[in-house]
Formats: structure tokens, sequence, C-alpha cells
């Protein structure tokens, strides 16, 4: 990432403001650039202004105050709905999963924002950056911790702020020295002072603003080559590693969700519905299958949720709870099946068994939906999952409820049968009161 300051001046409503803008380069086609009136500096609260620039290329591009996602406060610009403009939506970052849309953030689209010769472009005023829920930026100081982050792609042509967001292709923090992003009016300093498209430090740029200066202490891809990306830089901007994990990120939802929407419930709908010889060895069989591509579905999460610190969200913990409990099902499984045949009946196995198959299937079922969020999925995959789950969901509580009426109506009609040869054998008794023995199988 390179930082430069350009001394620039602008006309703004007959007034000169003489700027120094920080801007910062973490892609030599991704632009960020700060500017901090005196005035905000010197009480440390009050407006500053910064500016998002990224080619159309880019689906959505970020920048956060904080060191990290969590705590953070982010503003994401992508193209509006008719793709002329831009939306810029401010977030609150909670944790490795998507930002949240903050509603209580003051900021102002200003002059300059919009779409030109391929370029999209905001030019923001923050009026409450020096606090939000869950940080502080102290505007007097000179450090300040940031983050940045992109996804390249086909446009999202939304106006919604709250607009579901694919997970980035690359994410880094860096430092911004304050005290090189200083003007002296509070006015936007962006008019003619712009990021522009181009890195101006790289060998295809020309430069064409005042002096500059490279940082590499505020470039976390210098020197060690520490980037969350892998240090790669395809020409499509997607590291070797982004793209292997979202390879991982595939083969795990598809092998979860082939267990718990398709082979777990197919297993127990046909136990339930069905009549056939050998029937139960048929459950076994499905179930044994899917417990398997579970097991590869929870190794494949275990090691996407530790290399991105997830493990402590809500989808790994489900997931890796439901791995130990149905771990133990078989056991629970041969056991009521082994007493049923001895005492004819359930047993306390019986209802372990059925309650954490039951259990578990719905629990899987709603955990595939939290994985979808966590991997900020898209739209369409979202609802396509939940459509699909939703009708294998209800198909199998539906099976749920016509065994249970099957059971019921089988004790019933045994019960009625018992009784009814009570009754033929004390009919076939002889006058002296001794008992006829009839076979009545």
């Amino acid at each position: 990432m390179k930082t430069l300051s350009l001394a620039a001046a602008s006309l703004s409503l007959g007034a000169t403001v003489h700027a120094a803008v920080s801007n910062t380069w973490p892609e030599t086609d991704v632009c960020y650039g700060l500017a901090v009136p005196d005035a905000t500096a010197s009480s440390g609260t009050g407006d500053i202004y910064f500016q998002l620039s990224a080619p159309t290329s880019y689906q959505w591009i970020a920048l956060g105050q904080g060191s990290s996602m969590s705590g953070s406060n982010i503003f994401i610009m992508y193209l509006s709905g008719d793709g002329n403009n831009v939306t810029v939506s401010p977030r609150l970052g909670t944790g490795n999963r998507q930002p949240q849309y903050n509603a209580n953030a003051q900021i102002t689209l200003l002059e300059g924002s919009g779409v030109q010769d391929g370029v999209m472009t905001a030019n923001v005023r923050c009026s409450n950056c020096n606090s939000w829920s869950g940080g502080s930026m102290d505007f007097s100081g000179s450090a300040s911790r940031w983050i940045h982050a992109y996804r390249t792609g086909s446009a999202l042509n939304s106006d919604d702020p709250a607009e579901n967001l694919q997970q980035h292709n690359q994410a880094d923090p860096f430092s911004w020295d304050l005290s090189q992003a200083r003007v002296s009016t509070d006015a936007n300093p962006f008019v003619s002072s712009a990021c522009g498209a181009t890195d101006p430090t790289s060998t295809t740029a020309s430069v064409s603003a005042g002096p500059s200066s490279t940082s590499t202490a505020n470039n976390p891809n210098s020197g060690n080559g520490s980037n969350l990306g892998g240090g790669a830089s395809p020409i499509d901007g997607v590291s070797q590693r982004q793209r292997q994990q979202e390879r991982m990120q595939t083969a795990h939802a598809i092998c979860a969700s082939f267990a718990f929407v398709g082979l777990f419930p197919i297993g127990a709908i046909i136990i339930r519905v069905a009549g056939f010889k050998n029937l139960v060895w048929v459950h076994v069989a499905t179930q044994t299958i899917a417990f398997a591509v579970f097991i590869a579905a929870v190794g494949l999460g275990l090691y996407i949720a530790t290399s991105g610190n997830q493990l402590n969200q809500a989808h790994p913990i489900i997931g890796l709870v439901l791995f130990v409990v149905l771990f133990f099902q078989p056991i629970f499984g041969w056991m009521h099946h082994r007493l049923f045949k001895k005492h004819g009946g359930r047993t306390a196995w019986s209802y372990a068994h059925l309650t954490v198959g039951r259990g578990a299937i719905v629990l899987g079922m709603i955990n595939g939906g939290l994985g979808l969020q966590l991997a900020y999925a898209n739209s369409s995959a979202k609802i396509a999952y939940g459509v699909v789950a939703g009708v294998v969901g209800v198909t199998y509580l539906a099976s749920i409820i016509f065994g249970e009426v099957k059971r019921n109506q089988s004790a019933r009609d045994y019960g009625e049968n018992e009784k009814e040869r009570a009754r033929l054998d004390r009919e076939d008794s002889d006058s002296t009161g001794e008992r006829v023995v009839v076979d009545r199988a």
C-alpha cells in the first residue's frame, strides 16, 4: 500500500481552500483519500472527509476505521441502482461476518461523487466518525489504524445501503498519519484534489501531483510480504489463497448441504413411510453415508474457521456440536433396534435415538443458513437453499407425523385384536368352565 500527501488548492464557494489530502493505494487502481480539518484536529471531534475511488470492475470497495473487522466503522461503496452513481453504505463490523448497516452514521455524499470513464468515486463527509458503537478515533493525534477491503465482480447496482455483500477478495489493515491529512477549512477538499484512477507511483502512471513520498511503514505488503491474500496479485485481483479458500468453502457447503438437506432426511423419511423387507438396513446405510459426508464437511469447515479466526462464530460451534452428538447416534440406534425387538416397544434408547436424530436434522438445516450468512453468500444462493431446505424440512416433519399416526393406529388395532381374541377365548370355554384351546394365529 502506497501513501502520498498531495498539496492542492481548490475553490469552494469563492473561498480558497489549501488542502493537504493524504491518499493511499492498496492496489494500483484502488485509492482512498483522507482530509482532517484543522478545527477537527484541534478538538479531536468534528467533520472529516474521505474519498473512495476504484474502477467499476470492482463489485465493492470498503474503507474502515479500526485495526480489524470486529469493532470497526466501515464505509462501503458500490454502484447505484441505475449504474450512473454510487451508493455509500455505513456499516459496523461485528466480527468475521458481514458488517451490519449503521443507521446512526452521519455521512453526506459530496460534489464530485459518481461514475466517470469507468471509475466510481465517493466523496464523503462524516460528522460523527470520532466515535461509533464499538470504537473511537482521536483526530487530534497523528497515528490511526484503518482497514480496507474489496471484491471484484459484476456490479451490485443497488440503492440499498443494507445490500447483501459477498465476501471480500482481499482485506488488509494499515496505519494512516493524520498529521499528513490536515486541511485548513472545513469544506470538500476533493473537488480538484482527487485520488485518480491509477496509483501515480506505478510504472504505468504519470505523476501529475505535487511532492510525494511513499511510506513503507504504512504498506502491509512491503518488506516482509505480509499480505492477507498471500502476496499474489493476479490480473483479476484475486489471490491464489483466496481462490483456494473459496473452493474449500464451496466444497464444505456442498458436503454439509448434501448431508443435512439430502441424505439424513431421506434416511429418516424412508424408515417412517416405507414398509419393505430389510428396511432398517437401508436406513442404516443411508445414515452412514450421510455421516461420512458430514465428516468431510467438518474437516473442511475446521480448516476454514481456523484459518479465518471464525471458531467463535455460531455456525462452526453448532457444526461441532452436531458432529459430537451424531457420533453417538449409531449406538443409540443399535440399542433402540435391539431392545425394540426384545420388548416389542420403545425404550429409553429409542427416545434418545429419535430425539437426537430429529433435533440434529432440523438444527443442521438451520446451521446451513447461518453458514451462508457467514460466507457472505449472495441472495440467490440463500433463496435457493432456503427453498430446498424448506421443502425437505416440511416433508420430513410430515413423515414424522405420518409415522407417529401410523404407529398409534397399529397399537390401537393390536389392542382391539387382543380384546377380540380374549372375547372369543371366553366364548370357546365349555359349560364346565374349562377353557378350550383354539388356535387363532
